[in-house]
């Protein structure tokens, strides 16, 4: 058997699904499936199912699955440890972003990194908060900011701060909101959020620990359609602070006065890979980037 091979296995049991598991090892769907036949014949077990959801493991499978991934983990410290005993770091990090940019002091990462750690790029990618944790544990990002409402338990994660939240509305509603009560808002339309976001988890932890239920007028799960929705007197929303402060001073927004919550923002990395240089050098960077020790 090929390392190569033991990696199309992990990759099509994360994936579930031939075509994505091809496009993540960036090979045709054929050599996915000839490493996977090739595997199969030398073990002399059957490891996948077709289904209608897709590839699942057999039970076998499933078990040589650990296994498998055994391996790769130790071809990874293997490597990491090649790297530092040259001394220095390079190659390619994945990270994921779940909103803006510029809040996430992307611009000061990447001056960080090139200032300390020439040999690493970074490649970002924009994904909803509620993936990346899974794309980490998955080995698809190096590391990525999520929300959450919790410290992370299937990833290391990195609290960088405590995330304010308003309640804002069309700025043509401040007289609807400005003395309005948690049982007022309850009664005007919400844009509300995917259920596996961390903002729909703690507004209805608002509502419902007051025994209110608020009128969610439509779901969206993008913070830019949330703004433009806002923007278009739809409804109201929970916004972070900077964003919604910036829709006040031009004339978009008003935010409720009676109070606001709180998310945290973790960056999160894999909990095998402490050791790894590439981690460590992300890790060293957010640190100086967000003045964490």
């Amino acid at each position: 058997m090929e390392l190569y091979q033991i990696k199309t296995f992990a990759v099509v049991a994360e994936e579930g699904n031939m075509t994505r598991a091809a496009k993540r090892l960036h090979a045709s769907q054929s050599t996915i499936s000839l490493h996977i036949k090739s595997l199969e014949e030398e073990f002399d077990v059957r490891l996948f199912l077709r289904t209608p959801k897709g590839m699942q493991p057999t039970s076998e499978g499933e078990a040589l699955l650990e296994k498998a991934r055994e391996v790769i983990d130790a071809v990874d410290r293997l490597k990491a440890h090649a790297q530092s005993l040259r001394g220095e770091v390079t190659g390619v990090v994945r990270v994921g972003l779940q909103t803006s940019p510029v809040y996430l002091r992307t611009p000061q990462l990447i001056k960080c990194i090139k200032e300390n750690f020439p040999g690493l790029s970074v490649h970002f990618v924009q994904i909803p908060t509620w993936t990346i944790r899974s794309d980490i544990a998955g080995r698809r990002l190096d590391g990525g900011y999520f929300y959450s409402n919790c410290p992370p338990e299937e990833v290391d994660g990195i609290l960088l701060e405590n995330t304010i939240l308003n309640v804002v509305g069309p700025a043509s509603w401040q007289d609807k909101m400005e003395n309005a009560s948690w049982e007022d808002l309850a009664e005007l339309p919400w844009i509300w959020t995917p259920d596996e976001c961390s903002f729909h988890i703690k507004l209805e932890e608002a509502f419902s620990s007051r025994g209110l239920k608020a009128t969610k007028a439509m779901i969206a799960d993008s913070e830019d359609t949330h703004n433009a929705l806002v923007r278009a007197e739809n409804g109201l929303t929970a916004m972070r602070n900077d964003e919604a402060s910036e829709g006040v001073k031009n004339g978009s927004f008003y935010v409720w006065p009676g109070g606001h919550v709180e998310v945290g923002l973790y960056f999160g990395f894999h909990k095998k890979r402490k050791a790894d240089p590439t981690v460590i050098a992300l890790l060293d960077c957010i640190g100086k980037v967000w003045k964490k020790e």
